[in-house]
């Protein structure tokens, strides 16, 4: 079996210490795959190994520029970014989202990967309550390369409700 695809796989089943395992190996065997240490990018930030996640990216860049690093802010940056993208929306985007409250979260939790939840979505809604939306800050982080991109990548969250 090709490891990357396992490593995928196992990320993909909420396995994340096994899919970290997998990653590390992929990128051993072809150290030059930007694909991999992308992988290895976003498995080290689900488990906690985030200076290790920013190295990975960072080599998946070296080796391809389209694997620009990803845009970081802090929890409290993202939260204002969601209030100003929100008080934006159209009126067509905010019937869309009703009445739900809008929460931030770093990243899907392993449990609700396990439950199906793809470990990369940018937004949930609650599976208690429609009423309440989640915006995965790293994951939004994960696709964009600028400010910019990521106030535009959050807008699109929030307008698809």
């Amino acid at each position: 079996m090709d490891i990357l695809k396992h490593a995928r796989d196992l990320y993909v089943a909420g396995r994340m210490h096994d899919a970290l395992e997998a990653a590390q190996a992929a990128c051993d065997r072809a150290p030059k795959d930007p694909e991999a240490w992308w992988l290895l990018g976003r498995v080290g930030r689900h488990t906690g190994l985030l200076a290790a996640s920013d190295l990975a990216f960072q080599k998946a860049s070296d080796l391809d520029p389209r694997f620009a690093p990803p845009y970081r802010v802090s929890a409290s940056r993202f939260a204002e970014l969601i209030e100003e993208t929100h008080s934006g929306l159209s009126a067509e985007a905010r019937r869309r989202l009703g009445e739900a409250a809008i929460r931030a979260q770093a990243m899907p939790t392993e449990e609700q990967v396990r439950e199906g939840l793809d470990p990369d979505a940018l937004s949930v809604r609650d599976h208690r309550s429609d009423e309440l939306l989640i915006l995965f800050q790293v994951n939004h982080e994960n696709q964009s390369r600028t400010e910019k991109g990521l106030r535009t990548l959050v807008g699109r969250s929030l307008s698809a409700g």
